[in-house]
């Protein structure tokens, strides 16, 4: 791996002391946590062996063989993290978590609204026991409304907040992005109110409230096409991977099986450019239909042309020949090819992580770089109950014999 540049005597994280109970599941609420885990918050995640988190369950699984601790997608949200396994259905293991509670600065959880209220942590109650404590909880459709209670996940939700109806081409029914759009943009509005309300707190020493409808996030991020509604009365449409404006904006065929490049040509200059690269990989009759291209009108006659080139043509070759032109082009990247770009790898991207089960993995790591403290990933995701006795000796000051009994009634898993 490509050695990182660190500042110089930075040791400890952005969110070095930061102490954070974590009851997210899914992806939503994991991928804060991540945030604070993977800058030096010690996040301690609340999970159960009779219900574990959902994504434990899904693939894709290490070397295709099912089990509650060989889920890549796991693993990737919930690096750096300790694992308690509790029944929370026990009133004394209920007992253990409130006391986690009042040693937390944040308590995170992603539920549906009344989960935690069936538990008797509602959020009065952990405001009660922990008023300086910072609560996040982020659900689908938020805590009120006539939606609140209704279960769901993230493709309804991308499709509730217009996501579903701009994505695929307009003589076509909507395509469904790949994952669960709202987990991917809601956490990042998640992160920044936590942090807000973590400087608040500094100041006042007050802790706050937060709650999150992961769908009214997403529905921000397309602000423009409800604007160009509101103010025009057309309705936004899909566009495939045509964007208005631009004389070429496509996804086309290279050369191999399912290989394809993106090229982006809003000017002249980049006109020309294509064309230039186009002609020479096709030759002289190539050049001919160039000079057809530059009068037409029809965006399909255009893609197909040029896609007729580029078929024949390594996708890498391709797009190395038209950024010398000054055509911004890139290649569509498979997982395998991610693993191996020697930019994300220059760039220190992945961190190599020892997983207890599964070996040492390929992390992604923070897609950000702070100037003067490191993020740094400290641990692969944790087996489930993992940290349990030590969460118990060193928080919350447990002897063997309390550990053993709590274990012997199944209050620990």
């Amino acid at each position: 791996m490509t050695e990182r540049l660190e500042p110089a005597g930075a040791t400890e994280g952005i969110f070095a002391g930061l102490k954070v109970l974590d009851f997210t599941w899914a992806a939503a609420g994991p991928i804060v946590t991540k945030q604070f885990s993977d800058n030096g918050a010690e996040v301690i995640k609340i999970e159960s062996k009779t219900h574990p988190d959902s994504v434990r369950l899904g693939g894709p699984f290490f070397e295709a063989k099912p089990g509650i601790n060989r889920s890549g997608f796991f693993a990737d949200f919930n690096s750096s993290k300790k694992s308690v396994a509790v029944d929370m259905g026990s009133a004394e293991g209920r007992d253990l978590v409130r006391r986690l509670v009042n040693w937390a600065d944040v308590v995170a959880d992603n539920f549906r609204p009344g989960v935690l209220d069936r538990w008797g942590l509602g959020h009065d109650v952990l405001q009660e026991i922990n008023p300086r404590a910072i609560l996040l909880s982020s659900s689908l459709y938020g805590e009120d409304g006539p939606w609140a209670k209704l279960a769901g996940f993230g493709a309804q939700g991308a499709a509730s907040a217009g996501i579903h109806g701009l994505t695929g081409w307009p003589d076509l029914p909507p395509a469904l992005p790949k994952g669960a759009y709202t987990d991917s943009v809601s956490p990042r509005y998640a992160m920044a109110a936590v942090t807000a309300a973590l400087i608040h707190r500094e100041r006042t020493g007050h802790g706050q409230r937060i709650e999150m409808s992961q769908v009214e996030a997403t529905v921000s991020i397309i602000a423009g096409q409800l604007l160009q509604w509101q103010l025009t009365g057309r309705e936004p449409v899909r566009s495939a991977n045509r964007l208005p404006g631009r004389r070429l904006h496509a996804v086309l065929p290279c050369a191999g099986e399912d290989n394809w490049i993106a090229i982006d040509v809003r000017t002249d200059s980049e006109w020309r450019g294509l064309c230039g690269v186009l002609a020479d990989l096709g030759g002289v009759d190539l050049a001919a239909k160039m000079s057809e291209i530059e009068a037409l009108t029809r965006t399909e006659e255009i893609e197909e042309l040029v896609a007729g080139v580029t078929v024949t043509v390594d996708r890498f070759a391709l797009m190395d020949r038209l950024q010398e032109a000054g055509v911004p082009a890139g290649v569509v990247l498979k997982g395998s090819d991610l693993l191996a770009d020697p930019r994300l790898r220059a760039r220190g991207h992945f961190w190599a992580l020892d997983h207890a089960e599964m070996g040492t993995l390929d992390y992604n790591g923070p897609a950000y770089r702070f100037e003067r403290i490191p993020s740094r990933l400290t641990s692969a995701a944790p087996l489930i109950g993992e940290h349990t006795d030590e969460v118990m000796r060193d928080v919350l000051g447990l002897d063997d014999d309390a550990i053993a009994r709590l274990r012997a009634d199944g209050v620990l898993q």
